[in-house]
């Protein structure tokens, strides 16, 4: 199977998801804007058992199973009490690449616009545009340097509401660019909004703004190597430890906690089925 049919898999999960759960568990945010913002996110695995009994314990989700067409089995995550993303099973190909990823959800207020713009701009559309239910509609792409990323336009948003519940849940999504620059540029072309730029010691970050908030992050890829990837922040009591018991249960630590990156609140991990993501420590957000 193709990335494309994989990112088409996962849209039909969350066609899935969308359409079964109790909207009572989803955080309608009125005074958050959603374009721009992250609002939900997959993980595509090829042992959905073995992420389910690493994630689990590591970030104390539940987990709901939902039968897509054909009986193909589409894994919903429960962090606390609301759905945060779900889970898709698919083994890896013969060629060696390895698809295991998390893939987030990007809102945008117009999505044939959005991808039309996409298009315009030199990503390519794998997922073209498709329902999902009566309040949503989504489709995956690859952005202009190559990331895989979903484009949603919805009126529900999955976030949560505030630090103090939000362990286990996705927090800030960040884009590690080959151009920060035009990286940035064209994600404001989907969305409208600002760029808020800040000097740090590794250089300049950039911050989505829409309506004044804060949406996500772009930083400049540290090496020409790293392919351009969005990466999701799971937010943990203490990222050392929540690192370790990672590892302990068969991650890679790519990037312990150290003082002179964000003052020691985050890691990078992959799980292990190869899927990066972040861990970041609740005193902190990822983007101050």
């Amino acid at each position: 199977m193709s990335l494309r049919a994989l990112l088409a898999l996962a849209l039909v999960g969350l066609l899935a998801a969308c359409a079964q759960q109790n909207t009572s568990n989803l955080n309608q945010d009125t005074e958050a804007p959603l374009a721009g913002s992250f609002i939900w996110h997959d993980l595509i695995t090829d042992d959905v058992a073995a992420a389910k009994a690493f994630y689990g314990p590591l970030f104390g989700w539940r987990f709901e199973r939902r039968e897509l067409a054909g009986g193909k089995p589409y894994t919903l995550i429960i962090s606390g009490d609301r759905y945060v993303g779900g889970m898709v099973e698919l083994a890896d190909p013969d060629t060696g690449e390895d698809y295991s990823r998390w893939i987030g959800y990007y809102a945008v207020d117009d999505l044939d616009a959005a991808t039309a713009a996409t298009v315009a701009a030199g990503g390519m559309v794998a997922v073209a545009p498709r329902e999902l239910g009566d309040f949503a509609r989504a489709a995956a792409v690859h952005d202009p340097e190559g990331a895989v990323v979903g484009l949603i336009e919805s009126q529900l948003a999955y976030r949560p509401r505030s630090w103090e519940d939000s362990k286990g849940q996705i927090v800030w999504n960040e884009l590690v660019a080959a151009d920060a620059a035009s990286a940035g540029n064209f994600y404001l072309s989907l969305t409208g909004g600002t760029v808020a730029e800040e000097q740090r010691a590794r250089g300049v970050y950039r911050t989505l703004q829409h309506q004044g908030q804060a949406q996500a992050g772009i930083m400049q890829r540290p090496a020409d190597e790293l392919t351009p990837l969005w990466l999701s922040y799971f937010a943990v009591r203490d990222a050392g430890l929540a690192a370790q018991a990672a590892a302990d249960s068969g991650a890679t630590v790519l990037l312990a906690p150290t003082a002179d990156v964000r003052e020691g609140t985050i890691a990078v991990i992959t799980d292990p089925s190869g899927a990066i993501l972040a861990l970041q420590s609740m005193n902190q957000g990822a983007s101050s």
